[in-house]
């Protein structure tokens, strides 16, 4: 290897002449074949090998994307739809005049009502996170 360089190797392979050996001593000779087949590998693309159920678990991760937008998108509605009830249902108590009711029975239980509701709110929430970490770490 001594009395041949790189650059001279990276040219016999170039040219094609790693199949002849002709005036080449034994070393350059097997140091241009052990070259030849370096290059002939590093040729080659490595193919990753996927698993078997890899287009499965794909297509399971973009439908339960889907899905959990139109779960946010029908809770989101939802809450909506009640605060637009219980608004109005609130606007209808105190015009006919069952106001004083009302503003009675929401500041005697209005803390209790008020904390339930936070208190279901974060119950859901939790419930849905640790569901969801749970189903991504058995796929």
């Amino acid at each position: 290897m001594k009395e041949i360089d790189d650059k001279k190797l990276q040219e016999l392979l170039e040219k094609g002449l790693a199949g002849r050996k002709t005036g080449l001593t034994p070393e350059e000779g097997e140091d241009l074949e052990v070259y030849s087949m370096l290059f002939e590998a590093l040729g080659d693309e490595p193919r990753p090998e996927l698993p078997r159920d890899f287009s499965v678990k794909v297509v399971a991760k973009v439908r339960s994307g889907k899905e959990r937008l139109a779960e946010i998108r029908f809770y989101i509605i939802v809450t909506f739809c009640c605060l637009f009830v219980g608004g109005s249902a609130f606007a209808v108590l105190s015009r006919f005049g069952v106001e004083a009711l009302v503003m009675s029975y929401i500041s005697r239980y209005g803390g209790i009502l008020a904390l339930g509701t936070i208190l279901l709110l974060l119950i859901q929430y939790l419930d849905q996170k640790l569901v969801g970490q749970s189903a991504m770490k058995e796929g």
